[in-house]
């Protein structure tokens, strides 16, 4: 099968499905760690690892760090509309970057 080219300022509708249709969202807090990625992983940029930053007793990320670390922003893609289902989910995008839909999908993938 040949892989699809996307093209810069593009609109595509991308979906994921759990294996065997398995639920990939079992409780509220899979839900915010998914929605805090999309806004993440939207980054040329190397993500942070916040594990890095993450205070084990107050259980909130130490955030004055991690400011100083990032950069300005460069967007792989637009995230037009999401829409998360307990065993899939759906993203609208505009491709910002040459190869952006390709890239965050890895790292929303595998993050």
């Amino acid at each position: 099968m040949k892989k699809p080219q996307f093209i810069e300022d593009q609109i595509y509708h991308i979906y994921n499905r759990g294996v065997e249709k398995r639920n990939i969202f079992l409780n509220d807090k899979d839900y915010l760690r998914f929605i805090h990625d999309l806004f993440e992983f939207n980054d040329e940029a190397p993500t942070l690892n916040v594990a890095y930053y993450f205070n084990s007793k107050s259980q909130e990320i130490e955030s004055q760090h991690i400011e100083k670390e990032r950069n300005p922003r460069k967007l792989l893609v637009e995230i037009l509309i999401f829409t998360l289902m307990p065993n899939h989910f759906h993203l609208v995008l505009k491709q910002r970057r040459k190869g952006g839909i390709v890239k965050f999908m890895q790292k929303l993938g595998t993050g």
